[in-house]
């Protein structure tokens, strides 16, 4: 199965406080199959040895260098770490540490060095959903199926997870008569039906605590109906994969699955352009890359969204926001995009990386603010 670190809000907030002349950040995209992993292994060397021939030495001790230097090795060596990957893999290297995270999305080869961290792909992991659970939901059975990347999903087990509705109840059988007195019929099983799902939930919370992940549900009726009023997790999807149910088999029940997380992103685009169109008409949205870092200093930006891809080196104003663009990368610029993105989180923003076709514009970001310009 697939292995996958998928950072926080607070994983990105602490890695943009990062300040140091030799801020190394790599991107590999790799593949979740060990067999193959020793390739991904030879291209991560080859990219940690070219971001070091731009390191700029005078800013460092011959003591530091050499600790940069082997905080990368120790990641391209470690036999353990290689065995277990995903889609792609982001580096991020000081002299003083080293942090992975292995990811379900697709990052393009490269690296960035300069005195801070290069985070719009790395952002990509929390804007697009590649990890999803689906909730297999039977009257006689329940199974939880991960999904992640386009490796092949997995049944995962989930502790105190009730076996079926029967187990519950502690009958043979929910379909069978109560005793004189008690509830019986359709009207019992409906009983046992909610005691169920309550129990489902409950198994669930635990496992999905913290996460954010799409839950997709795919049950049949009065169950379905049943569960999505009680269920406590407020990621779970309300439409039904097309064309499964719940006797349907893993691999059917995955793929109907990516196409209905797949569509619910498209929708929330959607939804993000119709707001951000609506909100240029009362100068409330802006594609101005110099307009966006200035609002984003002083916490007035709601909502960017950010192309994933690209970069624009220069330096932005610690006071002011002001951009000052610069014709290359050097020692001392960085990606300004990265650094409003993050400056956007600090200050209580929502930030989505995406591709460039996804913006509304030609622009590589654009912004929902919460005053108007």
């Amino acid at each position: 199965m697939q292995y996958n670190d998928i950072p926080s809000i607070a994983d990105i907030k602490s890695l943009a406080h990062n300040r140091h002349p030799a801020s190394i950040s790599l991107f590999l995209r790799t593949t979740p199959l060990t067999q193959k992993a020793q390739q991904d292994r030879v291209r991560l060397s080859n990219l940690a040895h070219d971001a070091m021939q731009q390191v700029d030495r005078g800013q460092l001790s011959k003591a530091e260098y050499a600790d940069l230097e082997a905080n990368l090795a120790d990641v391209v060596e470690d036999d353990e770490f290689w065995a277990h990957q995903a889609e792609s893999l982001a580096v991020f290297a000081t002299p003083k540490k080293v942090r992975t995270f292995r990811l379900p999305n697709h990052l393009v080869d490269g690296f960035e060095v300069s005195d801070r961290f290069h985070l719009t792909p790395l952002m990509r992991a929390l804007t697009f959903p590649h990890h999803a659970i689906v909730l297999v939901l039977g009257q006689n059975a329940v199974r939880v199926i991960e999904m992640t990347g386009d490796t092949p999903a997995g049944e995962v087990h989930v502790p105190r997870m009730p076996e079926d509705a029967a187990s519950v109840a502690r009958k043979a059988s929910i379909l069978g008569r109560s005793p004189k007195g008690r509830l019986h019929g359709s009207e019992g099983q409906k009983v046992h039906l909610v005691a169920y799902a309550r129990a489902v939930d409950a198994a669930l919370r635990p496992f999905l605590a913290g996460s954010e992940e799409p839950l997709v549900l795919v049950a049949n009726e009065p169950l379905r109906s049943i569960f999505l009023k009680i269920c406590s997790y407020h990621h779970i999807l309300p439409n039904q994969p097309s064309g499964v149910a719940e006797e349907s088999p893993n691999h059917e029940i995955t793929a109907a699955a990516r196409a209905l997380v797949d569509a619910s992103h498209e929708d929330y685009l959607r939804e993000l352009h119709a707001t951000y169109a609506a909100r240029a008409g009362s100068r409330r949205a802006t594609d101005s890359v110099s307009e966006i870092s200035r609002k984003a200093t002083f916490g007035a930006v709601e909502m960017l969204m950010v192309d994933m891809d690209a970069t624009l080196h220069g330096t932005v104003d610690k006071d002011t926001g002001d951009v000052v663009l610069a014709d290359a990368a050097g020692p001392e610029t960085y990606d300004i995009l990265s650094e409003i993105a993050c400056r956007t989180l600090e200050r209580g923003g929502r930030v989505y990386s995406v591709r460039q076709e996804d913006l509304p514009g030609s622009s590589p970001m654009a912004a929902i603010l919460r005053v108007p310009i």
